[in-house]
């Protein structure tokens, strides 16, 4: 019978019941049990800094910082308490001035669960907790470039372009004031094009050192440089000599200063051009030894790189002859209906040049001065009577080897109403 009751299912459910009662009283015992918790790393949350900052101040030093707090309480409470759901929270709204400002005997911040709860703070570390106040500012600040790599020979380095050219800096005032300018380096070699790349910067001191901007806001990281590489090329100078007054560029001596000039581009401008015309040189102007200005033409797709804009253009005529002549046959042209041009000069003295024979052979009646008076007509379209000076074109005919010299011939003329 005994063996009965041993075996007896109901006395094995009995036993469990008791066995866990057992052990409940003890983990309920237990858990109401007082003890003691540390909490590393609970994390610091500042609040108010919109309010901090529209007073132009702010968290310089002491923002990310984290405490070690000691709690005692029930073994039930310690358990629900983790750096998840503690923090220290330090309200900067009402501060008005910079330094360094202290927040002692702190109170951590608990889960509502364990709000009812008592929990006492055996030890806080640090405490009291330090932080600085600082002047922030915002400025703009020039990203600048350095090449210190080198060029393919025959070409040459184009202006360097960053976009954006300019960086926004922010942070702590000392900080951002220590800034002078952001810098890049390009240090490719042997360049043949133009080099395009997006670059880091280092922020550099008023001294060209740099410094370090880990604790300023920047409003980019990065910037998107361009470096033009253009081709070289030495060009002669040119002009264009037009034969008159008894010259051809047999008898004309040119001398062009400079005779070269340095142009940069791509190689698609460059390709075929060798010379660059500065204009004509028109010989009947010239009489002995004379020096023209030219200005430098250049497309705008070259640029000059001797710098040089003009061009002194010196021409000597030798090996003819000069002849000075009294001419009087004097013709108008374009007369104004219903006007009357009256020559008041008579004769006008004409120097013609060329090979001594044919200036020798020349005769007056061979030349001709002729006056176009569409000059007497302003603008408006009134004709003034009166006399008045008109320039004239003298003309030589009969001979090639010899010509008129100048252009400054004028005559006096006298103009009525019919």
């Amino acid at each position: 019978m005994g063996k009965k009751i041993l075996n007896s299912r109901a006395l094995y459910m009995v036993l469990s019941l008791l066995l866990a009662v057992v052990i409940w009283m003890y983990v309920t015992g237990d858990l109401d049990a007082e003890g003691t918790k540390t909490l590393y790393n609970v994390p610091v949350v500042f609040t108010g800094l919109d309010e901090l900052e529209s007073r132009g101040l702010m968290i310089s030093e002491g923002q990310d910082q984290t405490v070690t707090i000691q709690f005692q309480a029930k073994r039930s409470v310690l358990q629900q308490l983790d750096n998840e759901n503690v923090s220290v929270t330090v309200d900067v709204a009402t501060i008005t001035d910079t330094g360094i400002k202290t927040r002692p005997d702190y109170m951590p911040n608990l889960p509502r669960s364990v709000s009812n709860d008592p929990v006492t703070i055996r030890s806080r570390s640090p405490n009291p907790i330090r932080y600085t106040v600082s002047r922030w500012l915002e400025r703009e600040v020039e990203v600048r470039g350095v090449f210190s790599g080198s060029v393919a020979d025959g070409y040459q380095l184009g202006d360097l372009s960053v976009t954006p050219s300019v960086i926004t800096i922010r942070g702590q005032e000392e900080l951002v004031n220590q800034v002078d300018y952001a810098q890049i380096t390009i240090s490719q070699t042997d360049l043949a094009s133009t080099y395009t790349g997006e670059l880091p910067f280092v922020l550099m001191d008023f001294d060209g050192t740099p410094v370090s901007g880990e604790k300023l806001e920047i409003s980019h990281s990065a910037v998107l440089a361009s470096l033009p590489v253009v081709q070289l090329k030495e060009v002669d100078l040119t002009v264009e000599v037009v034969p008159g007054g008894g010259a051809t560029g047999a008898n004309a001596d040119i001398d062009i200063s400079p005779k070269t000039i340095m142009v940069a581009g791509d190689e698609d401008d460059l390709e075929g051009l060798s010379e660059i015309s500065l204009g004509s040189v028109e010989l009947y102007r010239i009489f002995g030894t004379d020096q023209l200005t030219f200005k430098i033409p250049l497309s705008e797709s070259l640029t000059n790189v001797s710098g040089v804009s003009e061009a002194t253009v010196t021409v000597q005529i030798s090996d003819l002859a000069t002849r000075t002549i009294e001419v009087d046959n004097i013709q108008f042209t374009n007369v104004p209906e219903g006007y009357v041009p009256e020559s008041r000069t008579q004769t006008r003295l004409v120097m013609i040049r060329g090979t001594q024979e044919a200036v020798d052979q020349v005769i007056p009646s061979q030349l001709q001065i002729v006056a176009d008076l569409s000059v007497i007509t302003d603008p408006n379209g009134t004709i003034a009577t009166g006399t008045r000076t008109v320039p004239v074109k003298v003309n030589l005919f009969g001979t090639s080897e010899a010509g008129v010299v100048g252009d400054d011939y004028n005559i006096s003329v006298n103009i009525t109403r019919e």
